[in-house]
């Protein structure tokens, strides 16, 4: 596992929630040295041809190369130099949650992790694929209804399950903070953001995931970049520009606990 003050990492992505709030997030937790690169939309699609594959997010991570792979403390010497790119959402994610710890401490544990990490990716896939892209293009009345009521009621009862059968103490795997935790913490902000979501995401019918996003939104790290300037833009914009036609989204509804 990397010291978070190892190196600094840049996070390149639109001033949206969306693909790079969960690197975001571990970024936070992890209390890593890192900042936002904001992408202009005005300008994306000249910026396109300059990255890997036409998409974003993309991290880059700096430091000494000397110590890079090492969990070493960087030296002064070349401090500052691109020692990796790396595009790729995914990708991302996964190689800063076990740069950090987040991915457990065994192969048994790193299983468990990818296994309800998977399955919130999944449900997420649901919303993005089957209601948000269906939503903007004018068919929302047809898609929003039947993701909450059976989608995502589906998953809320599969999470509270699993949540309990691990002594309901927020963590998906064992009693520490997993990318599993934080993916879904990050997600969960979304949802809680649809109007009538609250009928099924709420502290009584869902108390571990309650209990989930709570420890996640209040970690110091993670709180104080909640409050920021930065992420309420994030919150504006991802209503404007991803779901501009969802009819009573706000993102407001997501600030529980932060």
């Amino acid at each position: 596992m990397a010291e978070a003050g190892s190196y600094s990492y840049e996070l390149h992505y639109f001033p949206i929630h969306g693909l790079g709030a969960t690197s975001r997030a571990i970024l936070c937790l992890a209390g890593a040295d890192w900042r936002d690169r904001e992408q202009s939309f005005e300008t994306w699609k000249d910026d396109k041809l300059s990255t890997p594959f036409g998409w974003l997010p993309i991290l880059t991570i700096r430091g000494s190369s000397s110590n890079f792979g090492s969990d070493k403390e960087k030296s002064s010497d070349h401090a500052d130099k691109v020692l990796q790119t790396i595009p790729e959402a995914d990708v991302i994610e996964r190689y800063l949650a076990k740069q950090f710890g987040f991915f457990g401490s065994t192969h048994e544990e790193e299983l468990q992790i990818s296994i309800f990490l998977s399955q919130t990716i999944t449900i997420y896939n649901v919303w993005i694929f089957r209601v948000v892209n269906r939503g903007q293009a004018g068919h929302l009345d047809d898609v929003l209804k039947p993701f909450l009521e059976i989608s995502l009621k589906t998953w809320i009862k599969n999470c509270e399950r699993y949540l309990a059968e691990n002594g309901q103490n927020g963590h998906f795997v064992g009693d520490k903070t997993s990318i599993a935790d934080i993916k879904t913490a990050v997600i969960l902000d979304m949802f809680l953001a649809v109007q009538g979501s609250d009928v099924y995401l709420n502290s009584r019918d869902a108390p571990g995931l309650w209990k989930l996003k709570q420890l996640v939104d209040t970690h110091p790290g993670y709180a104080t970049y909640r409050r920021s300037e930065t992420f309420k833009r994030q919150d504006e914009m991802t209503k404007l520009k991803v779901v501009s036609k969802f009819e009573g989204f706000d993102m407001s509804r997501a600030h529980i606990f932060a």
